[in-house]
């Protein structure tokens, strides 16, 4: 069997106001603690020989994207395709605010989490199909080489499940915690392997 392509997906570290908010595609800053988190998962990847570093074009993912890559002389590949689901009219809302605006949306969602598309969002078909796009071009330009994705949680379950053969609609029995690390090992002849799932770094770190 030959050598895998190794995908280490990342998630970006905590935001600020963490909560059970649909951020979407806002440019949330990261907490203290999130760039904390950011700098200790770096430092824990640095004897990884990544060929190459992709990451969201959203400024929480940038700052880990960046902080892997001084460290090896590579620039990061700046992808809007990696960007957060895209949920619409419910950006910057909380679940409550959601079922408050558009009263039971949110159980319609997570009875059809692939179908569903918010009110001038997009579905999981439509996250699958974009990201996977950078997903194609990193296997074939990198083959047998480690490649990292920093990316967001949502679209982190979307890119594990549809490599996995996961149904969409299984997307949240998938955990993504924030700076997490996830591993796929993706083989030319063969089934992509899940090495590794939704480990953190963080361990000891404290808050300010």
């Amino acid at each position: 069997m030959k050598k895998p392509t190794r995908i280490i997906l990342l998630r970006h570290g905590e935001v600020e106001n963490a909560g059970s908010v649909f951020y979407s595609r806002q440019d949330v800053s990261l907490s203290d603690f999130g760039r904390k988190q950011s700098l200790a998962l770096a430092d824990r990847l640095k004897d990884v020989p990544f060929s190459r570093i992709f990451s969201s074009d959203l400024s929480r993912c940038l700052f880990l994207a960046e902080a892997i890559a001084e460290e090896r002389g590579l620039a990061v590949e700046v992808r809007s395709e990696l960007r957060e689901v895209n949920f619409g009219h419910w950006s910057g809302l909380s679940w409550d605010a959601v079922e408050a605006r558009y009263p039971g949306a949110l159980s319609e969602r997570m009875e059809k989490l692939e179908s569903y598309r918010p009110p001038q969002g997009e579905n999981l078909v439509e996250v699958a199909l974009r990201v996977w796009r950078v997903i194609d071009e990193a296997l074939k330009k990198c083959k047998e080489e480690a490649i990292a994705i920093v990316s967001h949680g949502g679209v982190n379950r979307v890119l594990i499940a549809r490599a996995t053969g996961l149904s969409l609609n299984k997307i949240f029995s998938l955990e993504q915690d924030f700076a997490c690390v996830n591993v796929l090992d993706f083989y030319p002849d063969g089934p992509v392997t899940l090495r590794l799932l939704n480990w953190s770094a963080d361990k000891g770190i404290t808050r300010v």
